[in-house]
Formats: structure tokens, sequence, C-alpha cells
């Protein structure tokens, strides 16, 4: 699950929360529901600024609150000063499809810990900021959590993405500097990745973590700006989610990689209209999550539907809405 956390957004309307405080060790299994989402309350009106001294919030699949102040509030620039030119940018915080792992950036060191949820063991990796910025560090989980991956892909200094055991904190492969990481397949054995190249055309990569990478210049509707990509489990198949283009609705469509050539028809989507991402949830579930507000409205309502992409059938399995001001 790919978490927005630039969001402008605080307490969740109609649920009874009780908020605990948890730190880096994590927390005791009585508070332990998965985590449905990571938030830092903003007070910044119509644009991005964390409430002075509110912490980030996991917001948990019971509908509890808990504050977890050991996460970094703010990105940083490559020099260590806070990222906070225009509006404040927070540092990056992931959250796996499960909802079982967390990965953030460390408050009092900037290093990027990874942990289970709740009260498993922390891994703590290294700074990855140190010369980039935590402002220009992506973390994506794997569905499962065993693994993270780090990109830099915005740096001004290049750096090539790792794929890290969440256990050991091992590196168990790197990627091409030239590539730019969009995440795990489904069962986490591989990894998306994007390469542009020298014709102004896009090149989709899906690497194991051992062995030379499934590679494609697919039909650039595929990676045009407003696509959505989610890699299935045997590595080589995308699901691409086609925006909507004139009269045609928005559609899901499959994509063989290895074959260099579409597997199926387009099929229109059947779900609420909104801006919608795809994601791996629990158990290999695709999905698909529309988010619809804004920062002026000072709320956010989320769907979360498991996608069928052979026929666009959808399930919502999820809904929560979230309004600005510091939960209680």
């Amino acid at each position: 699950m790919r978490v927005k956390i630039a969001s402008a957004l605080g307490a969740l309307a109609a649920v009874a929360m009780v908020a605990g405080t948890v730190g880096a060790a994590g927390a005791s299994a009585a508070e332990g529901a998965p985590v449905r989402a990571v938030h830092l309350p903003n007070c910044g009106g119509d644009y991005f600024m964390p409430c002075k001294k509110a912490p980030w919030y996991l917001y948990l699949r019971d509908g509890r609150w808990v504050k977890f102040p050991d996460a970094a509030r703010y990105a940083t620039e490559a020099d260590g000063a806070r990222a906070d030119e225009v509006e404040d940018d927070p540092a990056p915080f992931e959250v796996s499809g499960d909802g079982g792992t967390i990965a953030y950036v460390r408050a009092r060191d900037n290093r990027v810990v990874v942990e289970r949820w709740p009260g498993g063991k922390a891994t703590v990796l290294p700074s990855y900021g140190k010369g980039v910025g935590t402002k220009y560090v992506d973390l994506f989980l794997s569905p499962d959590g065993r693994r993270l991956l780090v990109g830099f892909a915005e740096a001004a200094k290049k750096r090539a993405a790792l794929v890290v055991d969440a256990a050991t904190g091992e590196t168990v492969r790197t990627l091409p500097v030239s590539d730019v990481p969009k995440g795990f397949g489904a069962d986490g054995d591989e990894v998306l990745a994007t390469r542009a190249k020298d014709d102004n055309t896009i090149e989709v990569l899906a690497y194991p973590l051992d062995g030379e990478p499934v590679a494609d210049t697919p039909p650039q509707e595929v990676v045009s700006r407003n696509s959505e990509l989610a890699l299935a489990a045997d590595g080589h198949t995308l699901l691409v989610r086609l925006p909507t283009a004139g009269k045609q609705p928005e559609r899901v469509r499959t994509y063989d990689l290895r074959a260099r050539a579409w597997a199926g028809k387009a099929k229109p989507v059947k779900a609420k209209q909104g801006t919608s991402s795809l994601a791996w949830g629990p158990g290999g579930r695709l999905e698909l999550r529309r988010d619809e507000g804004s920062d002026e409205e000072g709320q956010w309502t989320t769907w979360v539907y498991a996608l069928d992409a052979a026929t666009g059938a959808t399930k919502l399995v999820d809904k929560y809405t979230i309004r600005a001001g510091v939960p209680k």
C-alpha cells in the first residue's frame, strides 16, 4: 500500500478513537491492529505545514489513532537543513500492503528504520539522506513487509536504488543509477522500475532479486504520466490502469513484458471516480485506491477496492474519511 503522506488531514470522522504512544521499539500486542494509513496533521490550510509539536500518527484498522513520535516530521535537503523553501515537506513514511510493517526516518538521527507492527523487531538502516536529503528518498515496502526498496530518483546527486532485507538490513539487490524504482511485485520477489531512453521513450523493467531483468519498451500509453502500473507475482505481467481519455472511460488492461504484447482487451473499471492508484494488498490482492477531497476542504475520503484485472469488476473492501485537525 503506497500511502499518501503529504495530506493536510487529521482526525477520522464518526469513529471512536483511542490514542496510545509508541516508540521505535514497537507497541504491545494489545495495541496491535494492522496499520491502515499513516498521517501527519497539517496546520497550513491549503498548503502543507505540520501542526506544531504534533507527531506522526498510525491509523489502525480498528479505528484507533496511535501517536508515533519517533518518526521524523520534516524531510531534509542534502545539507541537512529542513526542506521548507515553499512549504514544509514531511519525511518519508511507508506501510506494507498487509499493514504489518512500517518504514520511516527516525527523528533523532535521520536513519531509516523498518519494523513489524505491533511489537516486532526494529531494523535500523543507514541514514540514506546523507548527501542527498530525505526529501529525495523514496521508501517502498513489499506487500508482505519482508523487503524495503530505497530509491533516490529525484535527487540531484544520483544514487542507485537498493533492495534491503527488512529483517537483517542486508542489501540484496542494487538497481542501475538510471532506473526509477516504482515498487515491488505482488509477492515481493521482483522490483518494478522504469528507465528513460535516448529516443525519449520509457522502458519498463522487472528485476528479480537475482538474475537478469525482464524488460520492454511497451506502447507509451502504458507508461504515460497518468497511468498506474502494478507487477504481478509471475514477474513479467503488468497490470495497467489507463486513465480516462476523451470518450474512453478509465480502464484496466494487462501487458506481458516477456511476450512484448497486450495480454487481453482493456476493461472499464467499475468504481467511484477520483484520483486513483494501484497497489497490492493482503494475500496478493490487487487494489484500486480512490482519494477524493482537498486540503482547502479540510478532508479526504479514501475508498479501497479489490480489482479484478480480467473484468474490471471491483469490490469495496475499505472506506475512511480524515478531516483537518490533530487526532484526540
